[in-house]
């Protein structure tokens, strides 16, 4: 077990280190902040002892760096003085206790006692409710149809091998984030990061430094150095989805840090070394997006190495009456219901029903089914699967109207006759898509950005 012991005062420092690896610790000592600076980048300490006050970086610049390296490092400030203003700001900061000089090795040994079992059971209640979260969310991958069989196989012996490129394709809701994470979770990589990006949700000014970092003075507002979200998935696996929505001078550059296992912070000087995953996942035909020149051909190829496709929920028979039993469990303990399940009509409609959304338009029905129901069980009405068939996959057929106005009518307003048409299939796109628009476009045939202009044009931005 590796401590950090950083203190000014010599006699100090020699004495706690002789004496903390007599009793079995493995010791880091400084007597300067700037020294523990190479240190505290590269090592992973279960534990730090911190003088307050120390010439040139303080102490509570010292612990601000640790809990940014290693946020679990459990930090105990020592001090001559009894600065109760000082004592509170460390503790703000993420120190774990306060120590006051003198103070005798007992007291040292049962501070750093504590500190270890709290980072323990800290990690152990982590363990138990990633696990529990685990357990619900593979219940969404899990089911008796022989698609979700072969893609739950998939999973578990592509994640426990360890692939370090993965692509996750199909609908959207059909639950690619789930798989990524199940990916991770049974991997040699569980206990290491898993960082997500929404390649749709970031705009594209913004998105290099995002993903790879900038350096402090890169642009106006920089004032800190701030590390990528490729450079904190280090040693595990970094989640992009939606990813055929990467810019294409971003995916230039990704595929190159994806390719030497190195990236560049915005104006850096120095490239920093990574190792890792990469699991890709998007609801677009990318051979398609780049026929189209939307993109590019090298990485997706370099993305495509151990492809998995999520079957839509419409093609996963009885599978989808077991999701909404589950989902009806779970939103009757959050909403304090007792319901008695789904009648007859209930059944058939969520077994007829085309589920464009997927297991996303599943789970939200039957959430506002638990909240509106007023009955003993689930009612057809309450589900609210009023949208026929051919609305969803075919909406060019349907007019506004069964017979538009004459144009020989008197008042008859063309242009406002044709905004309402446009408003209202921009709302059930959107809707079908459970908020997402990138597959709204899509849906549209449209480009995200000509569908974001004309959901600002009619107010729709914040239609779900």
């Amino acid at each position: 077990m590796e401590l950090l012991l950083i203190d000014d005062e010599k006699l100090i420092l020699w004495g706690l280190k002789r004496d903390l690896e007599r009793v079995g610790y493995k010791v880091s000592a400084f007597p300067k902040g700037e020294d523990a600076l190479l240190a505290i980048e590269n090592g992973h300490f279960l534990a730090a002892l911190v003088d307050v006050r120390l010439p040139g970086i303080g102490g509570l610049k010292i612990l601000e760096k640790i809990k940014e390296v290693d946020p679990d490092t459990q930090v105990i400030m020592i001090t001559a003085f009894a600065d109760v203003e000082t004592a509170v700001e460390s503790i703000r900061k993420g120190a774990f206790d306060f120590v006051l000089k003198p103070f005798s090795l007992e007291k040292i040994h049962l501070t750093i006692q504590n500190a270890l079992e709290a980072r323990r059971l800290k990690k152990e209640v982590e363990s138990l409710k990633l696990e529990r979260s685990q357990r619900q969310k593979r219940h969404l991958l899990s089911g008796k149809s022989p698609k979700m069989g072969t893609v739950v196989e998939k999973i578990e012996r592509i994640g426990k091998a360890g692939a370090s490129v993965v692509l996750l394709t199909g609908e959207s809701g059909t639950g690619k984030g789930v798989a990524a994470s199940d990916l991770h979770n049974i991997g040699p990589r569980a206990d290491r990061p898993f960082i997500e990006i929404n390649c749709g949700a970031i705009p594209e000014n913004l998105f290099e430094s995002e993903l790879f970092g900038y350096e402090k003075g890169a642009f106006t507002g920089a004032t800190d150095t701030k590390r990528g979200l490729m450079e904190l998935a280090d040693g595990g696996t970094l989640f992009l989805d939606e990813v055929g929505e990467m810019p294409i001078p971003i995916q230039i550059k990704f595929l190159k840090a994806l390719e030497d296992q190195k990236i560049w912070r915005v104006s850096g000087r120095k490239p920093i070394q990574l190792d890792v995953h990469i699991i890709a996942a998007t609801n677009r035909d990318l051979l398609q997006a780049v026929r189209d020149g939307f993109f590019r051909e090298d990485l997706f190829y370099r993305l495509n190495v151990v492809p998995i496709f999520l079957p839509p929920l419409r093609e996963r028979g009885d599978d989808i009456l077991i999701l909404a039993e589950h989902f009806l469990e779970i939103y009757q303990n959050r909403y304090k219901r007792k319901l008695s399940g789904f009648s007859e009509a209930a059944i058939k409609k969520i077994l007829s029903y085309q589920w464009p959304g997927n297991i996303r338009e599943l789970k939200n029905s039957i959430e506002r089914a638990v909240i509106l129901e007023m009955g003993n069980d689930i009612s057809e009405i309450s589900l609210g699967l009023s949208v026929e068939k051919s609305e969803i996959y075919h909406p060019q057929i349907n007019s506004i109207e069964k017979e538009p106005p004459s144009i020989l009518e008197a008042g008859f307003d063309l242009l406002n006759y044709l905004e309402e048409i446009e408003k209202k299939y921009l709302s059930q796109a959107l809707s079908m898509s459970g908020g997402n628009q990138s597959q709204a476009a899509k849906t549209l045939g449209m480009t995200r950005d000509i569908l974001r202009y004309r959901l600002k044009k009619y107010d729709l931005e914040k239609i779900e």
